[in-house]
């Protein structure tokens, strides 16, 4: 344990650097926004370990996320330096601090109760704790707390690292892929192509390979198919063939993917442009039921839109586990 002045000093920075953290959990980050609404903001149920490779270019969030994190690591460094305390004792009064700040948040309409806030702090203070327990020598010397950061920054990086793959491998990877077609439907009806005739695109040809929305299908058409919570996305292709456009149509077509009864996502297409194809990639995350609406405004008492080579990835069984987990943990809630 550190001693003396060198004690005094960092009881003063941990003060400091405490107020500071506070400032960004009940100031920061504007939350005086938060204010205007009147309701209690809470998250009960996990759903993993926030802390992501960056995605989609969303910078703004993996940073967020990675503050979460980092922001935890000096407390498990400072703290176990300063007062004599093994592992347990450590983080089970770390788990209760931060609980009880949650809960605060939650109470003072400046945040909410987040269960993955507080997985991902702990998270953070036990790297700290343990950079700090794999440097032996010289921990109250300048070259001791060189080792600590260092140690710390390499546990950091390496943590990331296998829970950034392990949630990449969960969203994105390991399970099988279904046409769309060969599911079972369960309302509606639906025409698919089943020579897989070709079409033009913005003067380009497209030879579907797995399956093709019918253009035989009635102008407005809303069909159901079961996915019994087995899928984790859907991806595909849509486009207003040239063929439609170059008969002067000035219509626009309507797709609304519906999960549960939710809607997740839309596309608009206009016959009156020139290419407008489009590559679609929609989270189901387990949905029971998907439902595809289309609207076609033109007069022409056949479809516009195409859809084609739509397919569906397979939960993988971590996935799958962790799907079960959460709704018998909703079930108790």
């Amino acid at each position: 344990m550190y001693q003396g002045k060198l004690r005094k000093i960092t009881i003063i920075l941990l003060a400091l650097y405490t107020v500071l953290t506070f400032y960004f959990l009940f100031i920061g980050f504007n939350r005086s926004a938060f204010l205007q609404d009147s309701s209690l903001r809470y998250s009960l149920i996990p759903e993993g370990i926030p802390l992501h490779y960056p995605r989609g270019g969303n910078f703004q969030l993996w940073f967020f996320e990675l503050g979460n994190f980092v922001a935890f690591i000096p407390f498990g460094i400072v703290i176990p330096l300063l007062f004599r305390c093994n592992f347990l004792r450590f983080i089970t009064l770390f788990i209760l601090s931060i609980t009880i700040l949650e809960i605060l948040q939650m109470l003072s309409r400046l945040g909410s109760f987040d269960i993955d806030d507080i997985i991902i702090n702990t998270l953070g203070a036990a790297v700290g704790f343990w950079a700090q327990r794999l440097v032996h020598r010289d921990r109250d010397k300048f070259k001791g707390i060189f080792r600590i950061t260092l140690t710390a920054v390499v546990l950091s990086i390496g943590v990331t690292a296998i829970v950034g793959g392990i949630n990449n491998y969960l969203e994105k990877g390991g399970g099988e892929v279904v046409a769309l077609n060969e599911l079972t439907l369960k309302d509606g009806s639906v025409l698919w192509d089943e020579a897989l005739l070709s079409f033009t695109s913005g003067q380009k040809k497209v030879e579907p390979q797995i399956n093709v929305y019918s253009r035989k299908n009635t102008r407005t058409n809303e069909f159901t198919y079961l996915l019994n919570g087995k899928y984790t996305r859907m991806a595909g292709y849509a486009t207003i063939p040239d063929d439609v456009i170059n008969t002067a149509s000035t219509g626009r077509s309507d797709i609304i993917f519906i999960a549960d009864g939710t809607e997740i996502y839309s596309l608009s297409l206009s016959a009156t442009r020139g290419s407008n194809q489009l590559t679609f990639q929609i989270p189901l995350n387990g949905a029971n039921e998907l439902t595809i609406k289309l609207t076609n405004d033109d007069p022409n008492p056949t479809t516009n839109a195409v859809m084609w080579d739509i397919t569906l990835t397979e939960v993988n069984k971590g996935q799958m586990i962790i799907n079960r987990i959460k709704e018998k943990l909703r079930s108790l809630f």
